[in-house]
This record gives C-alpha cells, sequence and structure tokens, in this order.
C-alpha cells in the first residue's frame, strides 16, 4: 500500500520537446494535490467473428495530462509556473533609483530633486526601500502604483491607506525599484515532470512533454490564496528500479518551497479599479489563464508531437458587497465597458505578486437571496484589452529568488 503523503512530483524545463534534458537540476514541487497521469487510446477492432468473441483492442495513441493545486506564496516554483502558462518570460531587473523621495499620502504623490521620467511610466509597479521611518508603519518593501502623471519631480502614485506621509529627510537615500513583469506571450516551454513513489522500492513515473495549458488563481477572504494549474503532455515512462532525480534517483533536486502562502486578509494592501483605489468591500477575486493548446497527432507516431497555442482566455470573477460606491458597475455591465483592476499580493518579507488585469464583467442585480442576507455583486466575464493596451500583466514584487537547498 502506498501512502498519498510520500508521492513526491519534481520538474525540469526541457531542451527538446518530450525528451528529458541531460542536464539541468531538478526542483520539487510543493504541492496541496497532484494529478499527473498518462492513459492509452484505444480501439476495438468491428471485426464479426462467427465464435462471438471480441477481437481485442488495438493501442492508437496516448493521452497524458496533469495538474496541481497549489497555495500561493513568491517562490522560484510559482515564477517557473506562471512563466511558462504566460508562454513568455519576465523582464529583465530594471535600474534601481536611488535618489531622495518625500511621499504625500493626501495628494498621492512622490517628489524627488531627481528625474523619475527616466526610468517610470504610468501603470508600473514599484517597491520602495531604506525609509528612515518607524517599522511598524512600513512593510520590509512598501508597492505603489504609478498613477496618470509623471514628470521629473512629480509622480502620481496609489499605495495602502495605511501608509503615511514620510518627507525628504525620511526619504533622503530611497531604493525606488521597478517590479519585473510578464504578460501573455507565444514562447511555449515544455518540461518533465517526476511522479516517485517514495514509500515503494525505487518506483517512479516520468512524465514528458508537459506544457502548462492554464492557470486558475482565488483569492478568498479568510482563506489562502490558491493556484491550480493545468498541464498537457507528450508521453510517459514507467522507470522500475532507475528513477532519475533525488530523493530516489540521482540527478541532483532543489528542495520543494516551505514559505508560507499569502494571506488575503493582511496581504492584499490595496485594490485599484480603473486607477482609483477602491471605498468598498470586496470578498473574493478570481483569476484564470488557458492557452486553448490543441494537440499535433501525427500517423506514425502515438505520442504528441507538440501543440499550437489557441486564444489566450483571460476569465476574472468577484463577489462585491453592494454599496453607493459601486452602483456605477450596472451601467459598466449594461455597457459592457471595459474595467480595468489591479492588486498587490504580499508577504511579511515583502514578496509578492501584483495582478493587473482587464476585463468586460456581466452578473445580475443585487436581490433578496434570503433572510438576513447581505446584497452582493457577483460578478464575472472575460479578458478584453484595457488601458495599458493588453489583458494580463504579472508583476514579481522583490527581483529573482535564489536557488533552494539540494537535497541530500
Amino acid at each position: 500500500m502506498s501512502s498519498g503523503n510520500l508521492i513526491s512530483h519534481q520538474y525540469l524545463e526541457e531542451a527538446t520537446y518530450g525528451a528529458l534534458n541531460p542536464t539541468g537540476t531538478f526542483q520539487a514541487l510543493a504541492k496541496t494535490s497532484a494529478n499527473f497521469t498518462g492513459t492509452v487510446d484505444t480501439t476495438q477492432s468491428a471485426t464479426v467473428r462467427s465464435d462471438r468473441l471480441p477481437s481485442g483492442n488495438v493501442i492508437t495513441g496516448i493521452t497524458v495530462e496533469g495538474s496541481a493545486s497549489t497555495e500561493l506564496s513568491r517562490t522560484v516554483v510559482h515564477d517557473d509556473f506562471i512563466e511558462a502558462t504566460a508562454m513568455s518570460t519576465w523582464s529583465a531587473i530594471a535600474t534601481p533609483l536611488v535618489t531622495d523621495v518625500a511621499y504625500d499620502a493626501t495628494a498621492g504623490t512622490f517628489t524627488t530633486t531627481g528625474d523619475f521620467t527616466v526610468d517610470f511610466a504610468t501603470g508600473d509597479v514599484i517597491t520602495v526601500s531604506g525609509l528612515a521611518a518607524p517599522a511598524d508603519i512600513y512593510n520590509a518593501v512598501t508597492v505603489f502604483t504609478v498613477g496618470a502623471s509623471v514628470t521629473a519631480t512629480v509622480m502620481d502614485v496609489t499605495t495602502s491607506s495605511d501608509v503615511v506621509d514620510w518627507d525628504a529627510t525620511a526619504g533622503a537615500t530611497t531604493t525606488v525599484q521597478k517590479a519585473q513583469w510578464i504578460t501573455i506571450g507565444q514562447t511555449i516551454k515544455s518540461f518533465t515532470f517526476e511522479k516517485q513513489y517514495l514509500d515503494l522500492t525505487l518506483k517512479a513515473i516520468d512524465y514528458l512533454g508537459e506544457i502548462f495549458s492554464s492557470f486558475n488563481t482565488k483569492f478568498s477572504y479568510g482563506s489562502p490564496v490558491t493556484q491550480d494549474y493545468s498541464l498537457m503532455g507528450a508521453g510517459k515512462e514507467v522507470k522500475t528500479g532507475n528513477p532519475t532525480c533525488k530523493p530516489g534517483g540521482s540527478r541532483a533536486t532543489y528542495e520543494a518551497p516551505s514559505e508560507k502562502f499569502f494571506n488575503v486578509s493582511t496581504g492584499m494592501p490595496y485594490i485599484l479599479v480603473d486607477g482609483a483605489a477602491i471605498l468598498y468591500c470586496i470578498e473574493s477575486i478570481g483569476i484564470g489563464l488557458d492557452n486553448g493548446l490543441t494537440p499535433k497527432n501525427c500517423v506514425g507516431k502515438l505520442e504528441k508531437t507538440g501543440y499550437t497555442l489557441g486564444e489566450a482566455a483571460v476569465t476574472v470573477n468577484t463577489t462585491i458587497h453592494f454599496s453607493d460606491a459601486n452602483w456605477d458597475y450596472l451601467d459598466k455591465i449594461m455597457d459592457q465597458d471595459v474595467v480595468n483592476i489591479e492588486w498587490p499580493v504580499i508577504d511579511s518579507d515583502g514578496l509578492g505578486y501584483h495582478y493587473q488585469v482587464s476585463a468586460q464583467l456581466s452578473g445580475a442585480d443585487p436581490d433578496v437571496t434570503g433572510k438576513d442576507a447581505q446584497a452582493m455583486l457577483d460578478l464575472s466575464g472575460t479578458g478584453a484589452i484595457g488601458t495599458n493596451g493588453t489583458v494580463l500583466t504579472i508583476w514579481k514584487i522583490g527581483g529573482d529568488l535564489p536557488a533552494g537547498t539540494l537535497i541530500a
């Protein structure tokens, strides 16, 4: 009998589609559940036998699929998986601006004797560190979104209402860093995933040519942020007595990350809708990305020889407590206006992600759902090109992370 707790998953990017990379270090995956499987497709002969016995099955193909459910945290694993699902690459780390910065919370502005226009533009996500201010006021890194007006000495910014003013003395040697970002692209990456049964004797299965088809992310009050990934692959290899990577094999493998998940209740300092901080209560918000993969099936081959990209389908859903402050959603729905929503999620070390998504939303008018029930706006919709010229942008806060610890 094998225990689910003792099934490990490791992955490695492939150099050639559907083939194990002969070099590189595997990375172990932390997950709440996973389901990697490869099943044969069969066809039964239609030949009629006079003895009434079946003619048997013939293998006509193989279907390889995978899924991993996780609690989202800022880790190398999620950096890799978000990049792979977006079919793109994270931007390079920008040179930080080290200068004097004062912040006016009421006006929502930075001022400097330097030049903001050299480094920043409307919609950028930036972090500020190095402040000579009380530690209980600021996170390890304070996150801001650049607003509509950027001049050399004054820049509009938005952040949490908990962040108070600081003057040029407190911000004399401030480091202002533009976060790395990624948008939807067309670069397909494939991976080998190895599943090991650690309470069996050197038993493993390799799943080859795995491509990320989708992810779904959910931010709900009182719950961890969850991120679910789906994959489609080419083939599989059953490994009896010879797992490829550690812990059961010999190839070097980094340990699964152990960072704590993002806390929605404390880790989402602000939400912007169409560039303005909201003055109402959102109970949950979710986003999804589906790449619309279509397999390439070729005669003479059992395995898929690759996948083509379809339209990148972005979905958004949210539950909002109905109020005067969000009454305008009713008009936005009727007019099918594009709504631009963004928010960061960060941990106590100042590491995290920042999401910018644009969508056309639909939903029923709030009404009575039961005794003492609150009136809610339950909205869902599909991605549309927004004010920043794209549908979905994800920023990673805190820069590139170092490699983890190798499994002994």
